[in-house]
């Protein structure tokens, strides 16, 4: 009887979570862990939420992706790499980045990358060009977006000086 009391307990706490924002399958492994359940209660608790649709990886992958997009501005290495710490499953990270529409997403790293540049104009170009590098690719975007900029900044020159 205790053990059912346990699993009730635990199966009403992680429903509560799963509802409050969309979750993943590593998630739910993880609060199980941080509360205490004994394995085979986990495994019977995980399979009941995976069976009622309380977690999926597919939703979650399409509602990370553009949420951090959109409210991060993170770029697609970025969120790729933090699905992938979360065990999604590559074919599935593929799908959600598709999400993200193309000029959407050029144009917010061009808005991006412009503030980042202009905040730089007191250093000389190298310093200036590292350091905008660092920031964006820390952020997620690709190395091939940043050379282009920096290239077509130091074409125009338009160093914003």
């Amino acid at each position: 009887m205790k053990e059912k009391e346990i699993y009730n307990e635990l199966l009403s706490k992680l429903k509560r979570y799963c509802k409050y924002q969309e979750r993943c399958k590593s998630d739910v492994e993880s609060k199980l862990s941080g509360l205490d359940a004994p394995d085979k209660i986990k495994e019977l608790i995980i399979h009941e939420l995976s069976e009622k649709e309380f977690f999926n990886n597919k939703r979650f992958s399409n509602e990370y992706v553009v949420g951090k997009f959109r409210n991060n501005n993170w770029g697609k290495i970025k969120i790729k790499y933090n699905l992938k710490c979360k065990s999604i499953e590559k074919n599935t990270i593929d799908e959600a980045l598709k999400k993200i529409p193309e000029d959407e997403y050029s144009s917010a790293f061009n808005e991006m990358a412009k503030k980042e540049w202009i905040k730089r104009t007191n250093l000389n170009l190298s310093t200036r060009r590292r350091r905008f590098s660092n920031t964006l690719h820390s952020r997620g975007w690709e190395y091939y977006l940043i050379k282009d900029f920096i290239a077509k900044q130091i074409k125009n020159k338009n160093l914003i000086d």
